[in-house]
């Protein structure tokens, strides 16, 4: 009889649970922190070159081979957030509507005025790929939009789309515990195939970021266990991060090795030592849970706006010149004058994403994304 009401009661109260409205979660600051810190590595690696850094030595390599490659950072914290704000309430027409609204709109419109620069009176309109059967407009338009193209940093959004696309299978993955099981089978393809070519393969760019998604979204899950393991382990993994960005620079020299998918060639060691980097600065961010950084918190909040303003300011740089030297510095730059201009840089894109912030209001979602 007892047996009969304890079954009973648990019926009825995973009854009332399916029921109820999923509690909300709770907001972390070392997630919101590491995006602040995530959106200065992405502007970093296209700030080399107008601060005049030529990267030649050893170290000068290594300390590239750190600074480089920071959209992972992007992509993890992208899977994570997944997990912990949508995972228990996806709704997946309106998180597809709003992330073409406020991540698709606002690239597309960016790109237009640079699209018809670049087809009426700009450079070489296909700048880095010779594909002589593409001569009319809208063919070279189309291009540019699949691509992303048009300006640095906007072939994420291409391959960030079909990452979104593709909520339902990591749901799937998610529910029948199979996040790791893909995620690990993936990162070695990844290390293989590595970024394409100018980043202009957005599928192979998808099969690349794709595994860091789904660590991102099985680290959420698992923040309880995972935290307190990368807390004792974190010096540790520093120390291998810092070993893999030596290592490459001093076999397969700096930057990420962007190549054909199929072309055999070394494995991507950036790819291990940015998973190590992000466990590393989620490990020293979790201790510092408890205070809010407010300068970490706004380039956070502006992140996304800062990603899409900042081409506009970099890319005229290289695109205009073949490598400028903004400070005059002949080749003497290094890694702290690279992050003075990325500084100098990010604090320019927040400037204007504020104005145009105040503005357009909350219409300006549809233009910068914020």
């Amino acid at each position: 009889m007892n047996q009969d009401v304890t079954t009973e009661n648990n019926q009825n109260a995973a009854k009332q649970e399916r029921l109820s409205p999923p509690a909300k979660k709770a907001f972390l600051n070392s997630i919101n922190h590491f995006r602040g810190i995530a959106i200065i590595f992405i502007v970093m690696a296209h700030c080399y070159r107008p601060a005049g850094w030529q990267v030649e030595t050893l170290a000068d390599k290594a300390w590239f081979n750190l600074m480089m490659n920071g959209t992972v950072f992007f992509v993890f914290i992208s899977g994570f957030l997944f997990h912990h704000v949508f995972s228990h309430r996806l709704d997946y027409k309106k998180y597809m509507k709003n992330k073409t609204k406020f991540v698709f709109l606002p690239y597309l419109l960016l790109s237009l005025p640079w699209i018809v620069w670049h087809i009426t009176a700009g450079t070489d309109p296909l700048m880095h790929l010779n594909y002589t059967s593409l001569t009319n407009p809208v063919e070279v338009a189309s291009w540019y939009v699949i691509t992303g193209r048009t300006l640095t940093a906007y072939w994420y959004i291409p391959m960030g789309m079909m990452l979104f696309a593709l909520s339902p299978w990591v749901m799937h993955l998610l529910k029948k515990q199979h996040l790791i099981h893909y995620s690990i089978p993936l990162f070695i393809i990844a290390m293989l195939i590595h970024r394409p070519e100018s980043n202009l393969n957005a599928i192979q760019s998808l099969f690349y970021f794709l595994p860091v998604y789904l660590f991102g979204v099985w680290s959420s899950e698992h923040r309880d266990s995972l935290f307190p393991f990368i807390e004792k382990y974190w010096i540790a993994m520093l120390i291998a991060a810092i070993g893999l960005a030596v290592g490459q620079a001093y076999f397969f020299g700096a930057g990420t090795l962007n190549k054909s998918a199929f072309e055999l060639t070394a494995p991507d060691l950036m790819l291990p030592q940015k998973i190590l980097l992000t466990l590393v600065l989620l490990a020293i961010l979790n201790k510092f849970e408890h205070i809010s950084i407010k300068p970490l918190q706004k380039l956070a909040e502006v992140s996304f706006a800062i990603y899409f303003i900042h081409p506009w300011i970099t890319t005229p740089w290289w695109m205009l010149y073949d490598s400028p030297d903004l400070f005059n510095l002949q080749g003497q730059g290094n890694i702290l004058t690279t992050l003075l201009v990325t500084l100098a840089i990010v604090g320019i894109s927040y400037f204007i994403a504020v104005i145009i912030k105040k503005i357009l209001s909350k219409r300006s979602r549809y233009l910068i994304g914020w």
